[in-house]
Parts: C-alpha cells; structure tokens; sequence
C-alpha cells in the first residue's frame, strides 16, 4: 500500500522537475523555488558540461518582488536587503558570518605536488591552469616590487602566486580565513625554505601591525570581502607611498547586467547562486564603476590591467593618488568614460553632462579646474560637488583655472555645458561632427 502511494508522488515529483528544467532551459530564467533543484544538480555534476547541468547554463535567478533598486549601495538599507537575498539564496535563516560560511574542506591535499588548480583532472584541467598562470604573469608583471620587498595576499588559498613571489625574494604575508589553507602555504614555505608566511585572519587585517606593504593584492578573493567598505581603507593604511593594490580573477563587469543588475551584491548566475545554496558563501560583484569610486574615494587612482589571453588575468592596479588628475591621461571605468569625449593630448572634451569620481578623505580643502574654451563664441560651464555649484562664463579662447571649496566631501564633480558643434555653428571652421563643450586639462586636490 505504502508503494502505491509513493509511486505517483515520485513520478509526480520527476514531472515537475522535467517541467521546471524545461522552463529554465526556454527562459534562461530560475525563481527562488527552484534553487533547490539547481543545487542537487551542482551537487553531482559540479558545471560539467555534457551533463544535466546544461539545462541550468547561462540562466538567472528572477528577484524576489521586495527587491528594491533605488537604495544608496553604500547605506546600511542596500547592504541589509543583500544579506536578506542571502539568508533566502542560502536557504539559512541566521546571519551571515565569514568564519563559519566561507570555510573549504581540502584536508587531504598534497600541498607540494598537487596543490590548487594541480588537483584536477577532469576535461578542462589544462584549459583552467593556463587561466591560472597566465594570470600569476600578470600580477607578476605589474606588481612593482623587487626582491628584499615586502608584499601581502589577502583570501590566498594555496597562494600559488604568492609563492612565485617568495621564491622570487619577495618577503610574502598572505591572509586567509581558512586555518587548513593556512596549513598547506605553511608546509610549502618549509619544503621552498622561502620567506612566506601565513596568517589567519579576516580582509582588511594587518599581520603585522605597523608594516607598510610595497604590494597588496587579490586574486580570486575580494568578491568574499562583504566588508569591503573598510577592507578598502585598512588598504589605503597599509599601503607604502609607492605602493600598489592588485585584483585580478575578479567578478567586475563593465556594467549592470542579468548576472548583476545592480553596483554590487549576489551575482544571479545559476553557477553562482547554487555554490550560495551548497556552501553558503557570500559570492559578490561589482560593477566597474562602483568599485573604482569605491577605491578613488579612499584616496586611490586606478588603471586597467588588460590581458586579451584570459578573464582571470584582467584586472586592477591602485596607487595613492597624486595632487592632480590629468585628464589627458586618468582613466576612468565604463559608464563614466562615456559621459566625456575620448582622451585627447592635453585633456577632454565634456559632454553636456560629465562625471569625474573623486577623493573623499580629509586631505584636501579645495578644488581647482584648469579647463579652455575652444570655441569662438562665449561658453557657460556649471560645477556641481554635492551642494556646492559655481557658474563659470569662459570668452572665446579663454584658457583659466576655477576654484571652489571642498570643506563638505563628495565623490562626485560635475561638469555641465553647452555642447556645440563647430562644423554647423562656424563658418570657415574644421569639420567636428561632436558636440562638444569645455576642454578640462586637469583637476588639483589643494
């Protein structure tokens, strides 16, 4: 009798996972119910394609209808409402907390033949370690240090790159929540007899106090960083004068996306949002544009690092800023980019509408534009820094430097303009399809 009643619900059950399967793999979309079911899936296939898995590829999770999108991302209501999608994603009703749910089991690993990306052996093994190396060869290549130097990994894992750096003459900390990673570096620091040191501890702690690193980096790790808020300012401490912070092998996208609709938060990949289900980690992104104001509002200034091989070789070199920032040289992330016309010898031409990310530290007090107006004819320029604006009026061909005060912090400085046209507007002038308004040569923090 028991068996006549479980057989329908079986059956009934595999029907209903046929159907949802079917619907996902048509709409490339999954709701909250259906975790479950991709997470059984990840338990036994992983992402391995040629298995079930392919029906969940490529898909997104559909936000709950609570889910709200006009939140500041840097206020405690924006962070809440993530920890919330966590709590449902990871299908726990407690608080997040990194030392318990970003933990990883590897206690049997041979940690000198086969550490890391070494372990695999499935189809795409050699595909991932290329990945893998070329990226230690481009934090290799734009680290900045010399042996004798002091660097540090945070979320280091079996710190493969770290200790290319050691053996290299690197004196090397690494960081890692994890005692068992901690373990594995260790016993690779004794078999190299290199200065490699592991910590255990959380981003954003400094092993050892009042040290100044000349290197800082991630890899594969600041998207397990929920506090990065400060996380970023314990770097902007820590960090030599002529020192830098790498990322690489990060989740940043050029902009909002399906997989991350938002400046920063879950990404809403199917692979990502099983791995919250199965592990009950905390797996961010960010937005290009968010994570660099993040940084420039600590006092830092950033730069692509491409590499057209491999994704997980592509990343982000910070420096302190300096005292001013050249517009014919800063670089600035996607959607900010395209609020300017391209770079140009001496500076850039603004649109109606230009944005420029700035410092928010106490380290300076005021502002000043260098900016000319190139057209013939009079141009109006506004500045906006918070609740601050200035009117300025440039006569033709007027070259001048604009003052305004900065006792009030913003991370924002707008530039609103008349953009022309010099190939309608000016008989007898050089054909410009643009519309452009002011040229702005630099910016000075004094």
């Amino acid at each position: 009798m028991n068996t006549n009643v479980s057989e329908p619900h079986a059956g009934g059950a595999a029907q209903s996972h046929a159907s949802a399967e079917e619907r996902i793999r048509t709409t490339r979309r999954f709701n909250i119910e259906d975790i479950e079911l991709l997470a059984n899936a990840h338990r036994r296939f992983d992402c391995a394609p040629g298995t079930p898995w392919d029906n969940f590829r490529d898909s997104f999770l559909v936000l709950p209808c609570w889910f709200r999108f006009d939140l500041d991302p840097m206020s405690a209501h924006y962070a809440q409402q993530q920890h919330r999608l966590w709590n449902i994603v990871a299908g726990q009703q407690r608080a997040y907390h990194p030392l318990t749910d970003e933990q990883t089991s590897m206690p049997d690993v041979d940690a000198i033949r086969f550490p890391a990306y070494f372990q695999r052996r499935g189809p795409e093994a050699i595909q991932r370690a290329s990945d893998h190396i070329l990226a230690t060869g481009m934090l290799l290549k734009h680290a900045g240090v010399r042996p004798g130097e002091w660097a540090l990994e945070y979320g280091a894992g079996f710190a493969q790159t770290a200790l290319h750096f050691a053996r290299l003459g690197v004196n090397v900390d690494t960081v890692d929540i994890s005692e068992e990673f901690c373990r594995h570096v260790k016993t690779q620091a004794d078999f190299y007899q290199v200065s490699l040191t592991p910590f255990c501890g959380s981003f954003g702690w400094n092993p050892r106090g009042a040290r100044k690193y000349d290197l800082i980096w991630f890899y594969e790790s600041f998207h397990h960083c929920l506090d990065f808020k400060n996380a970023v300012l314990a770097l902007k401490r820590d960090l030599a004068p002529c020192g830098r912070v790498l990322l690489a092998g990060e989740p940043i996208s050029r902009r909002e996306n399906p997989n991350l609709p938002y400046p920063w938060g879950l990404r809403l990949g199917s692979d990502n949002i099983a791995v919250v289900r199965c592990r009950h980690w905390f797996e961010l992104g960010f937005s290009k544009d968010f994570l660099v104001s993040l940084l420039t509002s600590a006092g830092f200034v950033g730069e692509r690092m491409e590499c057209a091989a491999s994704n997980w070789a592509q990343g982000y070199i910070f420096r302190h800023r300096g005292p001013r920032i050249h517009l014919a040289k800063h670089w600035l992330p996607t959607v900010e980019d395209e609020t300017w016309h391209r770079h140009e010898k001496e500076g850039r031409w603004t649109r109606e509408s230009s944005c420029l990310s700035l410092d928010t530290t106490d380290s300076f007090t005021a502002l000043e534009i260098e900016a000319t107006n190139h057209h013939p004819v009079v141009q109006s320029l506004r500045l906006q820094y918070g609740s601050v604006s200035a009117d300025e009026t440039f006569g033709a061909g007027e070259r001048r430097t604009v003052r305004i005060g900065a006792a009030t912090k913003n991370g924002k400085l707008v530039f609103r303009s008349r953009a022309l046209v010099p190939a309608r507007d000016y008989e007898g002038q050089t054909p410009d399809a643009r519309a452009l308004g002011i040229f702005v040569h630099e910016v000075r923090y004094v």
